[in-house]
């Protein structure tokens, strides 16, 4: 049964330990794990009963950590630079720094940066990146606060729960995906903003 953090220490704590962290984002409730930890994403597709062959997007807290990770070109950063980038998430090409079960089979992986209040608090405590993914098994409508995210894994350990203190959570649609890695760039998933190139 999922239990609640007490606070943003013990979150970073239960990331470092292996566990599954349900947490607010800007959009939805959120899972998350130290995608670093192979036995955390395996546990992550378990419980959402998700294909292994399907890549997760990770949550970033600048341009800087993004830079560490993946190649980020001047188009990129002007892109992300001029937009609100919580809203769009983006393919890039990996860098070797990244474990191979994060990268896609062309070598390219998603990511955000994050805006919410809570996540970019966290990020105080915890400087890595983090997995992000909805809360809710495969095929169930996503989760919207922490109380349905219990309903949902009720019958799984090792995992963590935020509360969303700082009210982040605004039900909207998941970011816009594009795929910096084509030329030109091409979204992949249409979200709360378009965006034409």
């Amino acid at each position: 049964m999922p239990i609640f953090a007490k606070d943003l220490g013990e979150c970073r704590d239960y990331l470092e330990r292996g566990w599954i962290l349900a947490y607010p984002t800007e959009t939805t409730y959120g899972l998350g794990v130290n995608p670093f930890n192979k036995d955390a994403v395996d546990y992550l597709d378990k419980i959402k009963h998700r294909s292994a062959h399907k890549n997760y997007l990770m949550l970033v807290k600048s341009i800087d950590m993004l830079s560490v990770y993946a190649e980020v070109t001047d188009e990129v950063k002007s892109f992300l630079s001029l937009t609100s980038p919580d809203a769009f998430s983006v393919i890039l090409k990996a860098k070797k720094k990244l474990a191979e079960w994060l990268i896609d089979k062309n070598g390219n992986a998603g990511f955000r940066i994050a805006r919410g209040e809570f996540v970019k608090k966290l990020f105080e405590y915890y400087d890595r990146p983090l997995i992000s993914t909805s809360a809710n098994p495969e095929g169930y409508p996503i989760a919207q606060d922490a109380e349905e995210v219990c309903a949902y894994f009720q019958s799984h350990e090792r995992i963590a729960v935020a509360q969303d203190i700082y009210q982040d959570v605004k039900g909207v649609i998941p970011s816009t995906v594009i795929d910096f890695t084509q030329n030109p760039p091409v979204v992949v998933r249409k979200g709360n903003f378009n965006v034409v190139f």
